[in-house]
């Protein structure tokens, strides 16, 4: 640590002397009407500001003066006045008053805060929102819910990853996903594909490979209590490095007052709906005509350039004469109904001196693709114990097992099911592919044009894409409060997992006839440790201020092997030893990174707040061997609020409050991006091994993480006895020291160079209206709509770089790139060339020409929203989401291929006619004006969409004489349809990995689920 560092912390740590003498501690528990622990109430001395609040399970200790009086308060309950007297240990418990506003909420380093004091904006969701009509990944359960947050979830099935971005991306070629701490431990979750990945879809042209989902996917949302999303960088600014994207904060559940058994199981039927709308007048065939043998169907393969479809026999792929109609449900007769069972059993029990919780969660997914599963089996323990007075240990263990088989590949038709169901030809019917084997074992081939167009009953029972996940997500934490206030917390958490990663391509496969085997284990491990010291303080009887400092530091390591062979030596036994070449390719990854951080929170006559933190992270990462560099980056913040009808309330406002922020937050570079490295190859020369470049590009020893400055200013308003609510944000954000791969010359060997180069901006405006139209004894309806608008703008690339594309679909006529000037990731696509008068240039065979590649808009959505509504009329409750996005481009290259194939209805126009003065065919001209003028696939990306469904019950406990607590049966539906939608025969948010949104192929078809949840508690 370096002298400015400990000037900059001096102030900070000088406060302690600031500290008034006590003459004795009173401590206890705070709890709610039902007994649960209340975190985040306050407790002030009586006609002082001295004060606190209590801990994440409701404790307190508070050093008092002789005859005082304690007041307990939390917004949302009724404030409780107690004469200290005698007493040394007080449990108060609060009612929750009739207008609850939920200001308790999780904030930075796992701290509960009061609402009103907080200079940001911070939305809260509970766990029980979570868990009816439930995500098989909880982070898509997110969507429509908060301001400002875009989830947008892989068409990958069950476990696949998700994109979650937090007021638009702030990174212009790392991860823009956000940072999750789990019950105050940093956690990474970066989606399959995603920067830095070895494996999945990364947006290639390419790529030909599943998704394997994120560690988020993980989670059992059964575990969870909240979830805190903190947006700007005011809110996430003490996780400094790590910040950048915006922070999600999960706090998963302890048995504190919540003594019994618990018990929940849901299951959900899951259905296909297709959007596809194919022309069906033309069947399989070529020039119009229908095929006239086996050969000749075969050799037709996908394409729909056939004849008039009308009736007739017509010889087929496999010889076989079959009625020449329409085919229209292909995509239902190929998927099965899919289906969900999760079942949840937890334990909870208090006792003196602590309290434990036991879980056990077992999920069991038939996907709706044929062969393909998952299955979790998640065991959870939490442990907080009161050892003696003023000591608190919080002990939590989460050890998960996640199996999926046969993973959907997405994108290239190789091995994709999805994408060979989708273009078969309108007159095959897809059952006539079954099994998809011959009786040798080879590949029952329907294609023998592009050998490359699997049998989809081939792909979904012989292809194997299995994973297998053992992990445990570990913390303990123990804080020591002082008979003077002053606290002490240290704690441990731990993140470790080992996957093992299958991928075959079978013997007998079309377009590799000898098969190949990719085996990949690898094991992953995140290790954060963390201090942290505080203490309230007062000066006379207006001011009071906390201040905080605290250290942490973080080892992260994965390594593993990826083996890979090819040609099986014996048909059918698909194993590594039985390939006749092989190689290795080791996984290998290791960084350290060190922090100190403090905060000073300042309060007067609890209508005015101040919050200041700095926090100053080291980098392992930026080291050079011999080159003396910096390796540290310091980021300050600083926040405030004023609850302005503490001094000023006009009849018409329960309510109100100003608040702003500003802070730096950042983002640390991948490894070994610094200095060469080098890698040995299994290629070898006298039995010595060679040793490659371990770069792509070329290394910058003067690298720097890069950062992100951004201010927000917002105001919260209660009206009619808070029966109204409003919450409004105005933020912008700027990304500086963007590290970006600049293009270099071919001559170099490398693709690019590391540089400090681009930069990016963010703006926006965000809103939450709450109103409780009616209320009354028996009926009560919430209603609560969100809306976001997000502008992004790439400032600069690297000197002298205007664009760039880092991605292309496998089409090859489409693109995702950044645009100087433009909104952060443009589709780009071909337009036509244009003639000095305007006019469409044609080239001489009558087609038009291809222009300039042309950006058409951003893929990622500026406006959101979402409108949610809760009934309840005695015991029945009815809730309704419908969430939209708007504004987004997505390149569809299911319309490009179905032009190639002849599918689209575009295809009609002049179909049996010829095109130029070459007079050439339908199938050459819209063949040719797809790979000329790609603009036709670019398409409006907007929907609005009923999103989830419940209805449910709740039974009174006398009709169980008292032995159940509560039992709640609820209809739930999921993604039930589409009320508005702008894209042609695809799903808006069918994109087929979440590194790259706005391209789109190849995907499972989106489903409604429809089902069942059982929820009670002993």
């Amino acid at each position: 640590m370096n002298r400015s560092t400990w000037l900059t912390l001096l102030p900070v740590l000088g406060l302690h002397s600031l500290a008034q003498a006590q003459t004795k501690t009173v401590s206890g528990k705070v709890t709610d009407s039902k007994g649960g622990a209340l975190p985040g109430v306050t407790v002030i001395v009586q006609g002082t500001q001295q004060g606190l609040s209590t801990n994440a399970d409701g404790g307190y200790s508070i050093g008092v003066p002789d005859n005082a009086t304690l007041v307990f308060s939390s917004i949302g309950y009724d404030s409780k006045t107690v004469v200290v007297g005698s007493q040394s240990v007080i449990d108060v418990s609060l009612t929750e008053s009739a207008q609850t506003l939920n200001e308790v909420v999780v904030t930075a380093l796992n701290v509960s805060r009061d609402r009103r004091t907080l200079g940001y904006s911070v939305t809260e969701i509970k766990g029980t929102s979570l868990t009816e009509a439930r995500e098989t990944n909880v982070a898509n359960s997110l969507v429509g819910k908060v301001a400002g947050l875009n989830v947008n979830s892989t068409s990958g099935g069950p476990g696949s990853s998700s994109n979650v971005i937090i007021r638009g991306a702030s990174s212009l070629n790392q991860t823009n996903q956000p940072l999750y701490v789990i019950n105050g431990v940093p956690v990474e979750s970066q989606p399959s594909g995603g920067a830095g990945a070895t494996i999945g879809n990364s947006g290639g042209q390419y790529d030909n490979a599943p998704d394997f989902g994120d560690p988020i996917s993980n989670i059992n949302p059964d575990d969870i209590e909240t979830i805190s999303v903190l947006k700007g960088a005011a809110a996430s600014a003490l996780y400094g490095y790590r910040a950048k994207a915006g922070v999600i904060l999960i706090t998963t559940k302890s048995a504190r007052g919540n003594d019994g058994l618990e018990f929940n199981s849901n299951y959900v039927v899951q259905r296909v709906f297709n959007l596809t709308d194919w022309q069906y007048e033309y069947g399989q065939g070529a020039n119009n005509l229908k095929p006239t043998s086996a050969t000749a169907a075969a050799t037709a393969g996908n394409s729909s350039w056939g004849g008039r479809l009308d009736g007739s026999n017509v010889v087929q792929f496999d010889g076989t004469e079959r009625p020449y109609v329409a085919q229209k449900d292909n995509i239902r007769n190929f998927y099965r109904d899919g289906g969900s069972f999760t079942n949840t059993l937890a334990f909870n029990k208090s006792f003196t001196g602590g309290s434990v919780r036991l879980s056990a969660s077992d999920l069991s997914n038939k996907a709706v693709v044929p062969n393909s599963r998952l299955d979790r089996q998640t065991f959870n323990f939490v442990g907080t114990f009161d050892p003696f007075k003023r000591l608190t240990i919080d002990a939590r263990a989460n050890y998960i097992l996640e199996q999926a088989k046969n993973r959907p590949i997405l994108s290239d038709g190789a091995g994709n099911a999805n994408f060979n169901v989708a273009f078969l030809p309108t007159s095959l019917d897809v059952r006539t592919l079954q099994p998809g084997t011959k009786p040798d074992g080879n590949e029952l081939t329907f294609n023998t044009g592009n050998v490359y167009n699997t049998n989809p009953y081939f792909a979904a029972n012989k292809f194997i894409n299995n994973t297998n996940r053992e992990r445990l997500l570990s913390s303990i934490s123990a804080r020591y409060t002082l008979d003077n206030g002053l606290f002490l917390q240290g704690r441990v958490g731990r993140d470790a997992y080992s996957d093992r990663i299958t991928n075959v391509t079978p013997s007998g496969t079309a377009y590799r006839p000898l098969g190949s085997i990719t085996e990949i284990t690898s094991r992953f491990t995140d290790l954060n440790a963390d201090g942290l010291v505080g203490k309230t303080f007062t000066v006379g009887e207006t001011f009071s201020f906390t201040p905080n400092l605290g250290a942490s530091y973080r080892r992260t390591k994965q390594e593993g092997f990826q083996n890979f062979g090819n040609d099986f030596a014996i048909f059918g036994i698909n194993t590594l030893g039985n390939t006749k070449t092989r190689s290795v390719l080791p996984i290998f990854s290791d960084q350290e990174i060190h922090s100190v951080y403090g905060s000073v929170d300042f309060s007067y006559r609890e209508f005015l707040f101040l919050t200041a933190t700095l926090r100053r992270d080291w980098f392992s990462t930026l080291a050079t061997p011999g080159v003396d560099n910096d390796l540290s980056t310091t980021y300050p913040g600083v926040s405030g609020s004023f609850v302005f009808t503490e001094l000023w309330k006009p009849q018409f406002l329960t309510f109100g409050k100003l608040r702003a922020g500003y802070s730096k937050v950042g983002q640390a570079t991948n490894p070994y991006q610094t200095q060469l490295s080098y890698a040995l190859s299994s290629t070898t020369l006298l039995g010595i091994p060679f040793g490659n470049p371990d770069n792509a590009n070329i290394p910058n020893r003067g690298l720097l993480a890069s950062q992100a400055s951004e201010i927000e200013v917002g105001t919260e308003l209660g009206f009619a006895d808070s029966r109204v609510r409003l919450d409004l944000t105005f933020y912008k954000k700027k990304s500086t020291d963007e590290i970006v791969n600049a293009p270099s010359s071919i001559t170099s060997g490398y693709s690019g160079a590391v540089l400090n180069a681009g930069e990016l901006e963010n703006k926006g405006v965000e809103m939450l209206l709450t109103v409780v139209p009616v209320k009354t004894t028996d009926f009560t309806w919430t209603s609560s709509f969100n809306a976001a608008y997000n502008k992004s703008t790439v400032i600069s690339l690297a000197a002298g770089q205007t664009q760039s594309v880092y991605a292309t679909s496998r089409s090859g006529v489409g693109f995702v790139g950044q645009l100087v000037d433009k909104p952060f990731g443009q589709v780009l696509a071909y337009d036509y060339k244009y003639n000095t008068d305007g006019s469409i240039a044609l080239t001489p065979n009558g087609t038009p020409a291809r222009g300039n590649l042309t950006a058409f808009g951003t893929a990622f959505h500026p406006w959101t929203g979402g409108w949610s509504n809760d009934f309840t009329y005695k015991r029945f409750n009815l809730g309704v989401l419908v969430d939209g996005k708007f504004g987004a481009k997505i390149f569809s290259a299911t319309d490009y291929y179905a032009t190639i194939f002849g599918l689209r209805k575009e295809t009609l126009e002049n179909r049996e006619g010829t095109f130029g003065p070459d007079n050439v065919d339908a199938a050459t001209y819209y063949g040719t004006l797809a790979n000329n003028v790609s603009k036709q696939f670019v398409q409006d990306a907007s929907f609005i969409k009923l999103r989830q469904l419940t209805l449910g019950y709740s039974f009174p406990s006398a009709l169980f004489n008292n032995k159940v607590q509560r039992l709640t049966l609820s209809l739930v539906a999921r993604n039930l349809f589409f009320i508005r939608r702008l894209t042609d025969n695809i799903d808006p948010e069918g994109s087929y990995n979440a590194f790259s949104q706005g391209l789109e192929l190849g995907g499972v078809p989106p489903s409604r689920t429809v089902g069942l949840n059982l929820s009670a508690k002993f």
